[in-house]
């Protein structure tokens, strides 16, 4: 309810500004009802009921596990919704943000891809055009309203990309699968204990050359961010960093996307890492 709250304080004050823009700066009506509309469209996909929901480990058999079943994430609901609130926060150039945040996964010709939260499967589709036809991309969300969106748009793209439903944290593939697992925008919808399941469930199905991609929010440095659309926090990925280390990763790189607070890890299990080296890494890679 808070969050609510504050999402139409900000429209509100919105609306206020523009008005007293329009009268200072004569932007014109139609400018100033453009502007309306597209924060009206915002708020609405923002709050809408149901877009947002937890979801939780199905029982195991009795009634304490029913009542025990741990909060392992936020679940997205209306695929439809999220495609167009993406489309509007973008600016329409949802493809061209996708592409920036896919670069830094390096992907070659062949590769075999797993993108771990995948939405609606446009990080997916474009994964599969760098892989090209030798290479593999699967997809896995938790949300089956995600993954059916996902799945009508590769069968439009006339990709052969398989995606099914399922969490981070119970991957359902074999040790060893994937030269990279991707997790992009995903990390930060897990809690604590999540997210050091996922790592571990990563390293497992990575190859051993392979290579875990986190791309996410970082966390803010100034309370400047507390009015935002942005809902669900960001990520320390400083303190990410240490973790995947003590499960058995090396951090080769991380550093700033350059857009919208977002930072990238690359991690890869201990031994090919430490054979490889950062420098090694960074050069082989560009």
């Amino acid at each position: 309810m808070a969050v609510i709250v504050i999402k139409v304080a900000v429209v509100v004050g919105a609306f206020f500004l523009f008005g007293q823009a329009n009268v200072l700066f004569s932007l014109g009506i139609p400018a100033l009802v453009l502007h309306a509309g597209l924060l009206v469209a915002i708020a609405v996909l923002a709050m809408w009921p149901k877009v947002h929901g937890r979801i939780t480990v199905p029982p195991q058999g009795s009634a304490f596990a029913e009542t025990k079943a741990p909060h392992i994430g936020i679940l997205l609901h209306s695929a439809a919704r999220y495609d167009a609130l993406a489309w509007l926060l973008t600016g329409g150039r949802e493809r061209a943000f996708r592409e920036r945040i896919l670069s830094f996964a390096r992907l070659k010709p062949g590769d075999a891809v797993l993108d771990v939260g995948c939405g609606t499967g446009t990080i997916a589709l474009l994964a599969k055009q760098k892989v090209g036809p030798n290479g593999r991309v699967e997809g896995i969300d938790a949300s089956g309203e995600m993954v059916a969106r996902a799945m009508a748009k590769a069968e439009r793209a006339k990709l052969p990309i398989a995606f099914s439903t399922g969490t981070a944290q119970d991957l359902p593939y074999k040790d060893g699968e994937f030269d990279v697992v991707l997790s992009t925008l995903m990390f930060h919808h897990l809690p604590k204990r999540g997210r050091e399941e996922f790592g571990r469930e990563a390293l497992r199905v990575l190859r051993p050359n392979g290579r875990l991609v986190i791309i996410d929010f970082a966390r803010p440095l100034r309370q400047r961010s507390f009015f935002r659309f942005h809902r669900h926090g960001h990520v320390d990925l400083d303190q990410v960093a240490i973790d995947l280390e003590k499960l058995g990763f090396n951090i080769v790189e991380q550093g700033e996307v350059g857009t919208k607070e977002l930072h990238y890890l690359i991690a890869q299990p201990v031994a090919s890492a430490s054979s490889l080296g950062a420098d090694q890494w960074n050069n082989g890679s560009d």
